[in-house]
C-alpha cells in the first residue's frame, strides 16, 4: 500500500509543486512527473520488499523424496536433530512412494535430545 500512496504523492508533487521544472508539452510533463512517481514508489517499496523478505527464525527447509520399490528400504531424516532446545527450527517436507514389499521411514521435524 505504501508504495501506491508514494506514487500518488509523487505524481501530485510533480504535477503540482515542481511544474515550473516540467517541460512544456502536455504528453512529456506527464512523462516527467510518471517517471518522478515511478522514482518515489521504488524508493517506499525497497525497505518494504527487504523487510517481508527476509528470513526469520534462523532455520531452513528440507525438502527429502523418496521412492522404494521391491524389498528396498529407505529411511528420511530431515530438521534439527539434537543440541538444544534453543536450536533453530527447520521446516521439513517429506514425499514419498513404494511399491511391493518396500519400506520407507521417515522421521522430521526438530528432535531435541538432553536440555528441556
Amino acid at each position: 500500500m505504501a508504495p501506491v500512496v508514494a506514487f500518488g504523492v509523487g505524481l501530485w508533487l510533480a504535477g503540482s509543486v515542481f511544474s515550473g521544472w516540467l517541460p512544456r508539452g502536455e504528453a512529456e510533463r506527464w512523462a516527467v512527473a510518471a517517471a518522478f512517481a515511478t522514482v518515489a514508489a521504488g524508493a517506499a517499496g525497497a525497505p518494504l520488499a527487504w523487510w517481508a523478505g527476509r528470513e526469520t527464525g534462523g532455520g531452513g527447509q528440507v525438502v527429502q523424496r523418496a521412492t522404494a520399490t521391491e524389498a528396498s528400504r529407505t529411511t528420511q531424516i530431515g530438521g534439527s536433530r539434537g543440541g538444544t532446545a534453543s536450536a533453530p527450527s527447520v521446516d521439513v517436507e517429506q514425499q514419498a512412494e513404494s511399491s511391493g514389499t518396500a519400506r520407507i521411514t521417515q522421521i522430521g521435524g526438530d528432535q531435541h535430545t538432553g536440555g528441556r
